[in-house]
């Protein structure tokens, strides 16, 4: 009877974990700066390095990403908050496959105005040219803003069969996941320090 019980409990947790692996969601965050990070589950995206641009929508050096996946091509362009759609642009996110291969670019397009002078490396200007495009509002005040993106099927960014949302960081930065490490481990040394320090005076 216990090896029975034993052996329901096992098929019940694999049957639990099951369809959670295979609807597990890819989540993907990355700013102006060149920092990225992806879930543990996503094929990891690489640091942004300024490069000329793959796909010609700009003469300059553009901030380019690349994922080991064959994601839909297409432009995801950010608007201001408020701002009637489509325009003003204030970011585009330009997916880049054109031949289908397991690997896609994700290039960075910032806008650069006399009123926001350039305080980035993506900060190159916006292709001149859309393709297939999406319109998103930024989200959050200016300094400290971006969107997150969860692409329809067949959409820029898209994948079939995998549930993918893009965090971009407009203005502002990833967290690093060291300074991250580093800050949780000084918060524990902290409150280790203080029980010690409560148990000696008890």
């Amino acid at each position: 009877m216990k090896r029975l019980t034993q052996t329901l409990l096992a098929l019940a947790c694999a049957c639990a974990i099951t369809p959670t692996a295979s609807f597990a969601q890819l989540i993907y965050t990355f700013d102006e700066f060149g920092n990225s990070s992806g879930t543990s589950s996503a094929p990891p995206i690489s640091p942004g390095i300024l490069q000329p641009d793959p796909s010609g929508g700009l003469t300059a050096p553009v901030m380019v990403y690349t994922v080991p996946l064959p994601l839909a091509t297409g432009d995801v362009v950010l608007t201001e908050p408020g701002a009637p759609t489509p325009g003003p642009n204030s970011d585009v996110v330009r997916f880049w496959n054109p031949t289908g291969i397991n690997l896609t670019q994700i290039i960075f397009y910032s806008d650069v105005s006399p009123n926001d002078p350039p305080d980035a490396p993506a900060d190159t200007g916006l292709p001149s040219q859309l393709i297939n495009p999406i319109f998103i509002p930024e989200v959050g005040p200016e300094g400290n803003n971006g969107a997150v993106y969860t692409p329809p099927a067949g959409g820029p960014g898209s994948f079939p069969g995998a549930l993918i949302q893009y965090n971009i960081i407009s203005d502002g930065a990833v967290p690093e996941p060291s300074t991250m490490a580093l800050a949780g481990l000084g918060g524990g040394l902290m409150l280790l320090a203080f029980k010690r320090r409560h148990q000696a005076k008890a």
